[in-house]
Order: C-alpha cells, then structure tokens, then sequence
C-alpha cells in the first residue's frame, strides 16, 4: 500500500494581499506545527560542530568560480564529517577532495588568478578545517550527518561539485 509523500505548499487567502500567509502540509496537516519547531530550533553545523577555519574564498574575478569553490567546500565538509567513523569511505573521500583541491589550484594558477585568492580557497578547502574537532560530542556529528539529505546516495553518485570537472567551464 502506498502512501502519499507529505509536500509543503504556500497557500494564500484569497481575499487579497493584506492577509499573511500560511504553511500547510499537504497529505499531513498535523505535521505543520512540528515541522516548523524544528526548522527554527534546529542548530546549523556551525553551532553543532565547530570547525576550523570558516570556508571563506577571497573573489577570485568569477562569480561562477566562486560559488563553485564555495559549494565544492560545503560538499566535502559533509562527506568528510559523516564518513569520519569508516575508514575506507573516509579515506576514499579525502584522497578525492586532496586530488580536486590540487586540480584547482592547477585550474585557478592558469586561470591567473591571485595568489591571495588561492591560498584563501586551500586554507579554507583543507581537510582538518572541514572536520568537526576531535572533542566534538559524537551525538552531535551524528544529529549532523542525519540532518543532511540523503549525503550518502550523493557522495556514491558523485552527485556533489566536482572541482576538477566543474571549474573550467566556470572560465569560459
């Protein structure tokens, strides 16, 4: 028996735009009130788990490196945090983001970017400014890596940006 996928869905009043707006839970309408709960008390990774140095990318003079840059970093905090307790993923996932981040500065050096610019991005890209610390209570890193969608099917697709592949289009 299948049941229907709960969708959120904004529904306005129709009698004008004076009137606030609503969240409704289509499918299951008494999930609204918790929903909400948990989305305004729900901690980012920053207050859960901090990290090292924040992912900052000095403008390398593209846009679309630089949201490529910030989004590859994004990426692989995740998968390096949440495969931390298998060794082999983990180490599979570090070797990769250590490959793609020398792939990139390879791209950025020719693209001429600063070098500024460059050693912002692998400061901010490196491995031990991505993991949660040491101390890091293990309930929160496991509150962490359950509240990413789906991170595992993304990292085994190799659904994620993928520097080396992704970056030279952004200099076109």
């Amino acid at each position: 028996m299948t049941h229907p996928t709960p969708t959120a869905a904004t529904t306005a009043s129709p009698r004008g735009m004076g009137r606030p707006r609503r969240v409704c839970i289509h499918g299951a309408p008494w999930l609204a009130a918790p929903l909400l709960t948990l989305l305004l008390t729900t901690p980012t990774l920053a207050q859960v788990i901090p990290t090292g140095t924040p992912a900052q990318v000095i403008p390398t003079g593209t846009p679309a490196a630089d949201i490529l840059l910030s989004r590859a970093i994004s990426d692989q905090r995740v998968f390096l945090t949440c495969t931390a307790l298998d060794a082999e993923n983990h180490q599979t996932a570090l070797d990769f983001w250590q490959a793609d981040i020398a792939a990139a500065v390879t791209l950025l050096t020719a693209q001429n970017i600063p070098p500024e610019a460059i050693t912002a991005f692998t400061t901010a890209a490196a491995p031990e400014n991505l993991l949660p610390p040491e101390d890091a209570p293990f309930a929160d890193i496991q509150h962490f890596c359950a509240a990413q969608d789906q991170w595992f099917q993304h990292w085994s697709r190799r659904d994620f940006t993928e520097l080396a592949a992704q970056l030279p289009g952004a200099f076109e």
